[in-house]
């Protein structure tokens, strides 16, 4: 029989390789199978019809293959029975291909055909438990049918897509919620990332999502309700839309080389700038009192945020487009923005990726910890963006606000209630720059201010911003055009225009060159994070 069963390699292996696509895949699937052969083999097991054998049990592991990568439990629908009376002979399908077009069915259709088909019951029984008439029962196991044969034709057409899922990494601009929303609305989350993904080039029905992406309706029905209720996705009548823009590295890397030849054509004039503007922060009254190397941490803050402001406000004026942040469910007020990468992207070779940095982002909690409030603000730069986060114990930006503010009071974690758990990151964020230790005595080693003195900086910076964005202006829209990143014609009109413009390599293309000559200090002092505190207590630098 080992003989019989071996003879079945070559197609076994076929049909894995027009499965999974992949050769490597595919040759691993075959292995599997014919293990699991030969184990049944030696436990005593008959296998009458190999061929048929082989091909249900490489059927089984590949879709619980799938079902690892997306992290989704053993669908129930594989245990209905086979019992599909009203569909004819010439009509008749596989039985797992019969449970796969069930599984895709929309909710109204789904439970009319599993109740009539597969459990036997009249359509008027179906009619009494779902409190509809009988003639809407009729019509739903009729569309129900309907979907079911045009998805036995379009099979192949699915199949190839829904076995390479991608990644979608989430950031936003505004106030992140009060649990790092948008970002974690989906972190970790590939089948909700490659939702956002298969909705974002127009708009789709949850049906056709599940069919590109191999997995059942319901599992997509709750995870797009989810999205829709969080208001990543937007909706259309019967479809779904991912309502924000999704850039992939080819968008941003057709421009980057014109952001760094901007930054470095214009070098001369932007660091003659910076240098004024930074003499201008050391004269108020305050900055004497702040530590050198939290000073240089508080210059590359307010160096960044010049950048951002005026690359913003020259953006708005070459590309004039209203944006406001909208109050969101989980407590911020945010638009979001998505990048998309393969799963197996090279982000050591990814040229973009060492010019990018994290827009501002503020933390702000009124009356909590003992404080009248505290209010963390970021900007994340390379070379490891959101490394701080991820300690022994992840961190989010909320928890890490609460910490530094008991750590500078010197308030023990117990007596706020905050979860001492939080200790285990003290080497890392330490190590990060974020915390010091002299001899044992742990400290918060960024610049703290409150919140008068932040508003004078703000203001100075605010002053100098429109005078670098009238330096910049000229000089940027010769590259404008180039800098353009298209979106699908439903988001025109929900994505601000001046956002499809990419020129935010050019801070820390400048930065990089900053460095290379050597030419301010500050360039070794990430991350670049203020902490602004009100309280009853004197001011801590």
């Amino acid at each position: 029989m080992e003989d019989k069963i071996t003879n079945f390699i070559e197609y076994l292996f076929s049909i894995a390789l027009q499965k999974s696509g992949n050769i490597h895949d595919a040759e691993d699937l075959t292995q599997e199978v014919m293990l699991a052969a030969f184990s049944f083999k030696k436990r005593g097991g008959v296998i009458d019809n190999p061929k048929s054998w082989l091909s249900s049990t490489l059927n089984h592991k590949f879709n619980d293959s799938l079902r690892r990568k997306y992290n989704l439990p053993t669908i129930s629908i594989d245990e209905i029975s086979d019992n599909i009376e009203d569909i004819g002979p010439e009509d008749r399908i596989p039985n797992e291909a019969v449970r796969r077009e069930i599984a895709y069915l929309a909710k109204l259709q789904r439970e009319v055909i599993v109740k009539h088909y597969l459990q036997g019951k009249k359509v008027q029984t179906i009619a009494n438990e779902l409190s509809v008439p009988k003639g809407t029962v009729l019509s739903r196991l009729s569309a129900g049918r309907e979907q079911m044969r045009k998805g036995f034709e379009k099979m192949e057409q699915y199949e190839k897509q829904s076995y390479n899922p991608e990644r979608l990494e989430i950031s936003c601009h505004g106030k992140p919620g009060f649990h790092d929303e948008p970002w974690s609305l989906v972190a970790n989350d590939l089948m909700k990332q490659n939702i956002l993904i298969v909705a974002y080039d127009h708009p789709v029905s949850v049906t056709d999502i599940a069919r590109s992406l191999g997995i059942p309706t319901p599992y997509v029905e709750t995870a797009v309700e989810d999205l829709v209720k969080s208001e990543l996705m937007g909706k259309i009548g019967s479809k779904v839309f991912t309502d924000f823009m999704i850039v992939t590295p080819k968008d941003l890397l057709k421009g980057l080389e014109n952001e760094i030849t901007f930054a470095e054509s214009n070098y001369s004039d932007m660091l003659s700038f910076v240098k004024k503007y930074i003499s201008r922060l050391r004269e108020v009254e305050f900055y004497k009192d702040i530590p050198q190397n939290k000073a240089k941490k508080l210059e590359y803050f307010f160096v960044l945020d010049l950048f951002s402001k005026a690359i913003y406000t020259v953006t708005q004026r070459i590309v004039p487009s209203k944006e406001e942040y909208p109050a969101r469910p989980d407590g911020g007020a945010w638009i979001a923005n998505g990048t998309e990468y393969p799963l197996d992207f090279d982000f050591d070779q990814y040229e973009f990726g060492k010019y990018c940095y994290g827009g501002m982002r503020k933390i702000v909690r009124e009356k909590s910890m003992g404080a009248r409030s505290f209010d963390l603000r970021i900007y994340d730069t390379q070379p490891e963006l959101n490394r701080y986060n991820h300690g022994p114990v992840e961190i989010s930006d909320d928890d890490l606000a609460k910490m530094l503010y008991l750590i500078s009071r010197g308030i023990p974690f117990g007596i706020r209630g905050f979860d001492e758990i939080y200790l285990k990151d003290v080497p890392h964020l330490t190590e990060c720059g974020i915390l010091g230790n002299d001899n044992g005595s742990i400290f918060v080693n960024l610049p703290m201010l409150c919140p008068k003195e932040y508003a004078e900086l703000e203001r100075i910076c605010m002053e100098y911003m429109q005078q670098f964005a009238e330096l910049l202006e000229p000089k940027l829209q010769g590259i404008f055009p180039e800098l353009k990143i298209e979106i699908p014609k439903h988001l025109e009109g929900r994505v601000a225009a001046f956002r499809q413009y990419s020129c935010y390599a050019i801070p820390i293309a400048f930065i990089k060159r900053v460095k290379e000559c050597g030419d301010l200090e500050f360039v070794d002092s990430t991350p670049p994070m203020v902490f602004i505190v009100d309280d009853a207590y004197n001011p801590i630098r």
